[in-house]
């Protein structure tokens, strides 16, 4: 059965997801589900309905009497109606999992749900907290902007998007301004920290969004350079340098004190400034590579000894860890570029070109890694014996900019 929308079936996908970001699953109708009203409830809708508390049908029992029933908003062009949902399971020994839409025969005739028609169905919460189930049919019927925004207005995301539009426009049409530091020599993360104060966010490296937890900004000077992901330290035990260090918070630096070499910008230390790419494309000399085990469900940085060849396994993420770092730090993001130039000692910025990104999908995080298009980047040095002194510049996960609409799916253009 063909759930994958067309393009213009895509389109409207797109137009909906610019007022409500919530998680949603498509239907393919067939000749069938509507003369039976007896439609499959597939896996992805089960997850939905789960992750809202509305339907587990793992507890339902066989037989439609003991299904649960839902109104819901059905959302075309032009009219809003409440429709009645019941989620079921058939009363046979597999015990088929369904749904019917009230009244579907009646619809078909009127031509608002045919053969072939994709339907998408989603969840968002009411202001009073209580969540709504809405249909939209991708294919006939298409509701307009208004009718969505009359109906299910927009989500928390987007309502902020809104509303710091305008300054954004300010900002983009405001010419050059002063790094925020003050005078001094221009470093990395100056142009983010001087947009950020333009904001009026805090600079405090927080570990979700900047903007309210919802909306990260990052900004950069060069289109060329990599985009920075999210910072998120490897774990090490089991390995070599827990072995080296029993104390945890101090093995990022014990790190850098065994797997690096002698610092030419700091004698009597040891660096590792190293991008750390996929066995097929490295990008360091230090012999190490990123590795996606999907059997352990772990990212392992694996060193080989440019002596014996041997692999070990010197560092290491869960897929949970990822998972929820790039969900909490990407629920949407501004990626901003800019110019910089100098006058009398100091530095400007002037901000060009936004765009905008939502939802990033953690399986195409895993398959980027594994083609070498994100990287991680360990930027450091530290004392080779004894007391740890030394100094970490913020280890982090990065991308390649061409792959940031692979990652999130689209990237809007923000027009100012």
């Amino acid at each position: 059965m063909i759930f994958t929308p067309y393009s213009d079936e895509a389109n409207v996908i797109s137009m909906i997801r610019r007022f409500r970001n919530e998680d949603y699953a498509l239907i393919r109708m067939t000749s069938t589900m509507i003369d039976k009203n007896n439609l499959d409830a597939n896996g992805i809708l089960r997850d939905l309905l789960l992750s809202w508390r509305l339907v587990d049908y793992d507890e339902l029992a066989n037989g439609g009497r003991f299904g649960i029933s839902y109104d819901a908003l059905f959302i075309q062009n032009g009219k809003t109606e409440l429709i009645k949902l019941k989620f079921y399971r058939v009363a046979n020994n597999r015990g088929d999992k369904r749904f019917s839409i009230e009244t579907i025969k009646q619809r078909m005739e009127n031509g608002e749900i045919n053969e072939g028609d994709l339907l998408y169905i989603s969840i968002f919460r009411q202001p009073n907290g209580i969540p709504l189930i809405y249909l939209i049919n991708l294919t006939h019927n298409i509701p307009s902007e208004n009718d969505l925004l009359n109906a299910i207005g927009v989500d928390a995301i987007t309502d902020l998007f809104y509303q710091i539009k305008p300054h954004l426009q300010e900002i983009v049409h405001g010419g050059f301004f002063n790094n925020s530091k003050g005078y001094g020599k221009i470093a990395p993360k100056d142009v983010g920290d001087t947009l950020e104060a333009l904001l009026g966010i805090n600079t405090n490296n927080r570990n979700d969004a900047d903007y309210n937890g919802l909306i990260e900004v990052k900004s950069k000077g060069g289109s060329r350079t990599l985009d920075t992901l999210f910072t998120l330290r490897p774990q090490f035990d089991g390995t070599r340098v827990a072995d080296y260090e029993p104390s945890d918070r101090n093995r990022v630096s014990a790190f850098a004190r065994i797997y690096g070499y002698d610092s030419d910008a700091h004698p009597g230390y040891n660096s590792l400034y190293i991008t750390i790419g996929s066995i097929d494309a490295p990008q360091n000399n230090q012999g190490f590579y990123l590795h996606v085990n999907d059997e352990t469900r772990l990212v392992n940085i694996v060193w080989q000894d440019p002596f014996t060849g041997k692999c070990e396994v010197a560092a290491y993420w869960s897929f949970d860890d990822l998972r929820q770092q790039l969900y909490l730090k990407h629920p949407s993001t501004l990626w901003v570029k800019a110019e910089s130039r100098e006058i009398n000692g100091m530095v400007q910025f002037k901000y060009n070109e936004i765009e905008f990104s939502r939802a990033p999908q953690f399986t195409t995080f895993l398959s980027l890694i594994k083609s070498g298009v994100i990287t991680y980047d360990w930027r450091g040095y530290t004392s080779k014996e004894g007391r740890y002194v030394g100094k970490n510049h913020g280890n982090a996960w990065r991308i390649k900019p061409y792959a940031k609409s692979d990652l999130f799916g689209e990237i809007e253009i923000v027009e100012l």
